[in-house]
């Protein structure tokens, strides 16, 4: 297949079925391409959605979801990640293993018309996250885009896996158990939403998103049946910590976490991640993502779980204007 043989546009919203079958079937495709979820993350970070689709003649063969803001009509910002969501980004089909050179010129014909096509629309600056199963972004970097690298852990469901976590891990949620905390699954925002800000308080921090973020997708959730949040109590009936899991038809997501600061040593946090662990093994995932791997404390705090360390990739590109601004941005940040 020929780049020529392929035409890239923004899909409109009567294709966004065709969108949703590519990402079920498409080895990047995760619940973070839906564009239900997408919705929901263009609306809770003022952006408005917009899907790249690759076509050859009326079959969609690949394609890429922005987000995009717009500020006076002069600059413009597309990304492929938003509030909770760590990317998104290129779908592909499956590579052929047994004909790598047109697995390769079919992949790279696919992501090179896409570029293009978002070329055209003269972002001041693109950034697109990809999913980890996207390692081969070199398309772009030979067209000049600059790229980054970004990690999360997996955590292997196979077998007794809680076996394979630390002594230091098993005794806490062992430690949590004797006490009497118990879990149960729970649609209250509100409290989820209370203990995250808690949380960020703590860091002197703003929290990140609001409470109808939350709100929009525990609906989207309980449509689709595509995640749920659950929580910890004591034997008061306090709850001590909270969780929003979300998944798709690949793996499970551990997508949002908050603690009662009150009671961070009581080893609730560890025991409603483990519950809900075996909770995925139970449902047949096979993997979970942890949905951290990047900052130094909560990777400490990842490892315990003798996870995979996954690496995923960025690739991004400004026009003059931007890069100029960064250049002296950056200066200016490294006199002080």
């Amino acid at each position: 297949m020929m780049a020529n043989d392929l035409e890239a546009r923004v899909l409109e919203f009567q294709e966004y079925g065709l969108w949703n079958e590519l990402a079920v079937q498409s080895p990047q495709g995760t619940i973070f391409h839906n564009t239900d979820y997408l919705q929901v993350v263009a609306d809770a970070s003022s952006s408005k959605l917009k899907i790249y689709g690759c076509f050859k003649n009326d079959e969609l063969l690949g394609g890429c979801s922005l987000f995009v803001k717009d500020w006076g009509g002069v600059v413009s910002y597309a990304v492929s990640s938003g509030p909770l969501t760590p990317y998104g980004g290129f779908l592909l089909p499956g590579p052929d293993t047994s004909k790598v050179r047109e697995s390769e010129l079919v992949q790279h014909g696919i992501i090179n018309t896409l570029c293009d096509s978002i070329r055209e629309d003269r972002y001041s600056s693109i950034t697109i996250t990809n999913s980890p199963d996207l390692p081969d972004i070199r398309p772009c970097l030979w067209r000049g885009w600059k790229g980054s690298v970004a990690y999360t852990y997996y955590i292997d469901l196979e077998g007794n896996f809680p076996e394979r976590f630390s002594k230091s891990v098993r005794r806490e949620v062992r430690k949590a158990e004797d006490t009497g905390l118990h879990i149960e699954k729970l649609n209250d925002v509100a409290t989820h939403h209370k203990l995250l800000t808690q949380v960020f308080d703590r860091q002197d921090q703003d929290t990140p998103v609001e409470e109808n973020f939350f709100t929009s997708m525990l609906g989207l959730t309980e449509r689709k049946k595509c995640g749920g949040m659950w929580v910890a109590r004591d034997e008061s009936e306090n709850i001590l910590t909270s969780r929003i899991w979300i998944w798709d038809n690949k793996r499970a997501y551990a997508w949002s976490a908050a603690s009662n600061q009150e009671f961070r040593d009581s080893g609730a946090n560890r025991l409603l991640f483990v519950s809900l662990l075996e909770e995925m093994q139970k449902m047949g995932f096979h993997q979970v993502n942890m949905m951290h791997g990047n900052t130094q404390r909560l990777s400490y705090h990842a490892t315990g779980y003798n996870p995979i360390l996954v690496p995923y990739y960025s690739v991004a590109r400004g026009d003059f204007v931007y890069n100029l601004a960064s250049t002296i941005q950056t200066a200016i940040m490294n006199r002080r």
